[in-house]
């Protein structure tokens, strides 16, 4: 059984690793820079002792995926091949993981219709091009669901204590499995004697909830040791004023709340995604409305669906109530199981027979084609949430060259996030040169790019009437520019 399944998932193995020879040269990005690249050289530079991060580069997030980069660069030695390959053990455990849900979902047959389905996700794929720790917390989260639905608890424990040791989202993350796990337990107990009191309801209540924990153990005091670690030596959890990011934690109030909600709307329908909520409306509609699709539906789909309902009511609240906590990643989980639920839909057998599967072809073809999606200049876009912004790795190199060329002093420059850092930090080459933070009336020079999402439309018209475009280079949607001020 196992060398069976070995053989049908060779081709994903095989597309995972020429997936990452193909990017082990990309330098890291947007804020993998800070959690993978500045944490990893914290702790490669000081002998991979554990301690507490500088203030400069500790968002409280448990730093151990730098850790673990960092103990591969001391292995293998400091370089982007030994950063990107890194990913490919969690890339491995995905695929196969995803392989052994859809096989309880569907079967082993139809399970490879899963893989691409979610592996082809703009969010999860952009991801899996850097060097991220978001690949490793889809296989924390993926174990956890493989050890709910085949009640293999140890597995279970194992996902909650990745989550929990890789971000506080991980935590939060790692917090709406336990309630569904929960609720699990709920939906399986039998109550007798009649019409149950509440006290004895209550009681039952809490022995389910008992019950559902000890494999949420490890991680949870895991997670509760780090917040009071971190704030013993910091002297704070989550933010704090000073820190570069305080801004995004501000709290939102009155139309910034709309904005938000909006926002998060949006995330759910970006890249590709709008196709997958449009198949599940025709499915819902062709099934006679929502009421009975849930009756007619599988168990699994079901299960899911209360899933996904934790995990938007643990991971959105955030991104609503604080000015811009709402990042494409940090919806992740629940994106996959969106996915997973569509999936339970589309293969259930009375569908299946009747061609659902053109129905998966079509959806997977939506979202690979969200990785071409490109938003029109002064629009603000997700570019680690989609591979598109591969192509900026090169346009960006030519134009270096070009300064080189020119000699053209990096501190004149001006420039945007996530431009902002030195060689070093992005590509390991020892380069400490940096561009100068954008401001037009101290910059000689202005690199520009709809990459970057500091750049306001009032910005490039303020570029067109008082500067001179002296370089540019375009591929794939992605462009870079090179001002000078005019004489």
């Amino acid at each position: 059984m196992i060398l069976r399944d070995t053989l049908r998932l060779l081709p994903f193995f095989g597309c995972a690793v020429a997936f990452i020879w193909s990017v082990q040269y990309d330098p890291f990005f947007w804020d993998t820079v800070q959690l993978a690249s500045k944490h990893a050289h914290h702790f490669y530079s000081n002998g991979l002792q554990w301690s507490i991060l500088p203030a400069e580069i500790d968002s409280g997030h448990p730093p151990v995926f730098g850790y673990y980069i960092a103990v591969l660069w001391t292995t293998f030695g400091k370089t982007l091949p030994v950063s990107h390959w890194a990913m490919l053990p969690f890339i491995f455990l995905n695929i196969w993981l995803l392989y052994k849900i859809g096989k309880q979902i569907a079967g082993p047959v139809r399970a490879c219709w899963l893989l691409p389905l979610v592996l082809l996700d703009p969010v999860l794929a952009g991801q899996q091009a850097l060097v991220s720790p978001d690949v490793a917390l889809v296989s924390g989260f993926l174990l956890a669901i493989l050890g709910v639905l085949e009640k293999r608890y140890w597995l279970l424990a194992a996902g909650v204590f990745v989550l929990c040791m890789l971000s506080m989202r991980g935590m939060m993350t790692a917090a709406a499995v336990f309630t569904w796990h929960f609720f699990q337990g709920i939906r399986q107990t039998q109550f007798t004697g009649g019409v149950m009191r509440i006290r004895a309801a209550v009681a039952q209540y809490f022995l389910t909830a008992i019950r559902s924990l000890p494999p949420f153990l490890p991680g949870f005091i895991f997670a509760a040791w780090f917040l009071w670690w971190h704030h013993t030596h910091a002297g704070w959890t989550g933010y704090y004023p000073g820190s570069s990011w305080a801004p995004a934690f501000e709290k939102a109030s009155g139309l910034q709340v709309w904005k938000n909600i909006a926002v998060v709307g949006w995330r759910w329908l970006d890249f590709g995604r709008l196709f997958e909520w449009l198949i599940l409306g025709w499915l819902v509609f062709r099934s006679g409305g929502l009421i009975k699709i849930w009756c007619r539906s599988a168990p699994a789909f079901r299960s899911l669906m209360l899933l996904l309902l934790c995990l938007i009511l643990f991971l959105s609240p955030s991104a609503i109530l604080f000015h811009n906590i709402s990042a494409h990643r940090y919806f992740l989980p629940g994106f996959i199981v969106l996915h997973l639920a569509v999936f339970c839909l589309l293969v259930a057998e009375d569908r299946w027979k009747t061609g659902s599967r053109y129905w998966i072809v079509l959806l997977i073809f939506g979202l690979a084609g969200g990785n071409l999606w490109v938003y029109p200049r002064g629009i603000s876009m997700g570019w680690d949430a989609t591979l598109a912004h591969v192509s900026y790795h090169r346009l960006r190199a030519e134009m270096v060259k070009y300064l080189e060329r020119e000699k053209i002093d990096f501190r004149d420059v001006g420039s945007a996030f996530p431009n902002l850092n030195s060689g070093e930090y992005l590509m390991l080459n020892g380069d400490q040169r940096r561009f100068a933070a954008k401001n037009f009336a101290r910059n000689g020079y202005i690199l520009a790019s709809n990459v970057f999402n500091d750049f306001s439309e009032a910005d490039y018209e303020v570029l067109h009437r008082q500067w001179h475009l002296i370089n540019r280079y375009q591929h794939a949607g992605v462009w870079i520019e090179l001002y000078r001020r005019s004489d």
